[in-house]
């Protein structure tokens, strides 16, 4: 069995971010799990292809599961697309949810939320 999604998000966070797009473009092929779903939308961020990476961001909420990366994830590509209500709602959610989710990612998560907070 081949699984990528391991690669794909390391590509998408340390690497290249359009091999990422491939690599976990393959994966969704194979299972349309919200975990590839996150990982597919954020590589899509990444490469700069936020209008395609939307709705994979909004596929891996699917089931509801509460997980503070995808809600990070989705509220920066939200943001990228100009759509300040919704990255507010999901960065408030994300740290409602896990306010230390990340070491390097949740402090940005804080600083976009008050800056969204100061333009209201």
């Amino acid at each position: 069995m081949v699984d990528d999604l391991n690669l794909g998000q390391y590509q998408a966070d340390h690497g290249d971010p359009n091999r990422a797009v491939t690599v976990l473009t393959a994966e969704w092929t194979r299972r349309h799990s919200i975990l590839v779903a996150d990982a597919l939308g954020w590589a899509l961020h990444r490469a700069g292809r936020d209008p395609e990476a939307l709705p994979m961001a909004r596929q891996a909420d699917r089931l509801g599961w509460r997980d503070a990366l995808q809600h990070y994830h989705r509220a920066v590509i939200e943001q990228s697309l100009g759509d300040d209500r919704s990255a507010l709602a999901d960065l408030t959610r994300a740290l409602t949810d896990n306010p230390r989710f990340s070491p390097l990612l949740a402090p940005d998560a804080r600083t976009r939320l008050a800056r969204l907070q100061g333009q209201r």
